[in-house]
């Protein structure tokens, strides 16, 4: 049970301390996919080699970081994902995800994700069918998902971007899954720069009825005004502070989105992290679920301990099911 009470116990400090609690590491910026709305991803980039992975981790484990995930491009391009996974799992009581796309899934990855103990793993899957600017529909991914309920000892989430595409058949995708053991989720489409893309009332009723992700609604209330085009609620962003994203090169970003500031991890000081805490320019509009999940829990640490122990209650739940599930 990696989501423990030392965790959270750790996560409670972040929200006072000058040490970072999340990481996103790009592992490769290739893709098998060329979804026309995503500008992460270089078709043809190498791999990222697995020492030089480690190095990042352990840089990153000395800043503090207890949250990972791992994606790209398509993280499972990488032949050593399993044993970055691993990697992470050694330093202490860490939470590791892997965002894919779910399309190179196969019995094997999934039971080297399970014997390197994997806390969760998010699917990117926008509609029923493939789209003019998605491949990612159920009904391409829908083995790889039926591997998964059978398979995986970790917890799943299936992650859909949600515009005008995806919005119409949102209810009958949320009831064609409705018999796997998965959490679902969903991101505002975004602009590049990660600026919300979308507006629009139908979109507020979705939100409203489902969340941003099951359970846990981080700044659903944020999310509801900028779909009407008020921008006015102040936030801090905390990107580069307590969230940092470490591109391909070894760089630190704000963001996928943002690439004015990069600046190589082995540069990343303590002191370097508090000139990050500050506004950034870019915080009007921002839709970027995961520096927006960071920021709005840290900067309200009660309702981060709530979050935290629901989120620990459901891996719990899931791992006990998961669990019965290949034993059987």
């Amino acid at each position: 049970m990696a989501m423990d009470l030392r965790f959270l116990a750790a996560g409670a400090k972040r929200a006072f301390d000058s040490r970072p609690m999340y990481s996103q590491v790009v592992v490769t910026d290739d893709c098998n996919l060329n979804c026309t709305y995503c500008t992460e991803y270089t078709p043809g980039a190498p791999i990222v080699p697995l020492q030089q992975l480690e190095e990042r981790i352990d840089k990153l484990d000395e800043l503090g970081v207890r949250v990972y995930d791992l994606l790209g491009g398509e993280p499972l391009l990488h032949p050593g994902l399993a044993e970055l996974v691993r990697h992470i799992k050694s330093k202490r009581s860490n939470v590791v995800t892997v965002i894919t796309n779910g399309f190179l899934l196969t019995d094997d990855k999934i039971r080297d994700l399970n014997d390197a103990n994997l806390d969760s793993m998010e699917v990117s899957v926008d509609s029923i069918a493939p789209t003019a600017t998605s491949p990612k529909s159920l009904k391409s991914v829908l083995p790889r998902l039926r591997l998964l309920a059978k398979e995986a000892r970790f917890q799943v989430e299936v992650q859909t971007v949600l515009n005008e595409e995806t919005y119409q058949t949102y209810e009958q995708f949320r009831e064609m899954l409705k018999d796997f053991p998965f959490a679902l989720g969903l991101s505002p489409m975004h602009a590049p720069g990660g600026q919300i893309a979308i507006r629009g009332e139908k979109f507020i009723d979705l939100l409203s009825k489902h969340g941003v992700f099951d359970g846990v609604n981080y700044y659903g209330e944020h999310l509801k005004e900028m779909l009407v085009g008020d921008f006015s609620r102040s936030w801090k962003c905390l990107a580069g502070f307590k969230y940092l994203y470490v591109n391909a090169k070894g760089e630190v970003q704000w963001c996928a989105q943002q690439r004015d500031y990069a600046r190589p991890l082995e540069e990343v000081d303590y002191a370097e992290l508090r000139r990050n805490n500050c506004h950034k320019p870019c915080e009007s509009g921002c839709s970027q679920n995961c520096v927006r999940m960071v920021s709005q829990m840290l900067g309200e640490p009660l309702k981060m301990m709530g979050a935290g122990l629901r989120m620990a209650l459901d891996l719990r739940k899931h791992s006990k099911a998961a669990s019965a599930r290949t034993d059987s």
